[in-house]
């Protein structure tokens, strides 16, 4: 997982290749906003709740990829 800083200046936290493969594999998504990994999470799914953070930046591991948040 790398860590960088959006245009607002907030973290940002974009998974690599390699973990984008393995969480769609198993129903996963990320939170961009902590690194938490996601479980049972829709492929497209788009601004979930982290169970680890509590904001609205979990998405799934193929939506993460279409936006281009891959590292």
């Amino acid at each position: 997982m790398k860590q960088t800083t959006s245009k607002a200046g907030t973290p940002l936290f974009i998974p690599s290749l390699e973990e984008i493969q393995a969480a769609s594999e198993d129903m996963g998504g990320f939170c961009i906003a902590c690194g938490a990994q996601a479980d049972g999470v829709e492929p497209d799914a788009s601004g979930y709740t982290c169970e680890a953070c509590g904001k609205a930046r979990v998405y799934g591991a193929e939506e993460l990829a279409l936006m281009g948040l891959v590292s």
